[in-house]
């Protein structure tokens, strides 16, 4: 049974009077949001719209980060992701913490987001993440920021209640790593129950990772096997940010396509 979330969380908030400036999805292109696979997802839309119009809405996220929302959709991500107050969170390819701030306000100040990027990133696009970072680290006390590989977080196995992959999967495949290694060590920092959310631009069918490097996307039905494989569970899927306009064959930064890419957005759960 399919459930539209986004209208029950668009509902709530605005029965709560909260100021967020959910982004209005083109109606010839972008379908409702839809929800498969985990009867919580309903739950969670329901009884945490204020948590996450608190997080989008909060008064010391950066003006240029807020200007990302329109294309970014945070409404949608943020009530897809079941994450709790209070939980232990690892933004994985973080960038300035775009996503780390976000899942800081939803998780709160009993809980804990650590943005981590891989070395190469610093040196080759980070040159503005000190002061970036170091703002958001500076406003919250349950943010941090760590440099580690995609398959080498080093962090302790079980001690963490959820993971966000945003946009930022298929950057995987374009660097020197095993990701069946990644995937395993996802798993292994989630606790028992613990959830994985995933979300990138959709690529060529069958293709998995071929037009990665050109494209900047990656197959979706490649990220499931993948991440399947490590022991993963599949719960949820959304269609909140699917764009039938998106042909999947033009690179993601391309000005006609850039912010308007049809993306799959994928819950997956560690087995209890």
């Amino acid at each position: 049974m399919k459930t539209n979330l986004l209208a029950a969380t668009l509902v709530s908030v605005l029965a709560l009077g909260a100021p967020v400036a959910f982004a209005a999805h083109h109606e010839s292109t972008h379908e409702e949001g839809m929800y498969e696979g985990d009867d919580h997802a309903a739950h969670y839309a329901e009884h945490h719209a204020d948590d996450i119009a608190a997080a989008i809405n909060a008064e010391d996220r950066a003006e240029d980060e807020r200007a990302r929302d329109a294309v970014r959709h945070p409404d949608v991500t943020l009530s897809f992701s079941q994450i709790e107050p209070g939980s232990r969170v690892m933004d994985i390819g973080a960038g300035g913490g775009y996503y780390t701030m976000l899942v800081s306000g939803l998780v709160g100040p009993e809980g804990h987001v650590t943005g981590q990027n891989p070395q190469i990133w610093e040196d080759n696009y980070g040159a503005d993440w000190p002061e970036v970072q170091g703002a958001k680290t500076d406003a919250r006390d349950n943010i941090d920021f760590v440099i580690a590989e995609f398959d080498d977080l080093g962090v302790e196995d079980g001690s963490l209640d959820a993971i966000t992959f945003m946009l930022t999967y298929h950057d995987s495949a374009l660097l020197p790593i095993d990701r069946a290694v990644m995937n395993q060590g996802f798993f292994d920092a989630l606790r028992p129950g613990g959830l994985l959310m995933i979300s990138d631009h959709y690529g060529p069918e069958g293709t998995g990772t071929e037009w990665t490097n050109d494209l900047h996307r990656i197959d979706a039905e490649t990220v499931r096997e993948e991440v399947e494989a490590a022991g993963f569970e599949l719960i949820a899927t959304s269609d909140a940010m699917r764009n039938t306009d998106d042909d999947h064959q033009t690179n993601v930064f391309n000005p006609a396509i850039r912010g308007q890419t049809d993306r799959f957005v994928y819950l997956f759960r560690k087995p209890e």
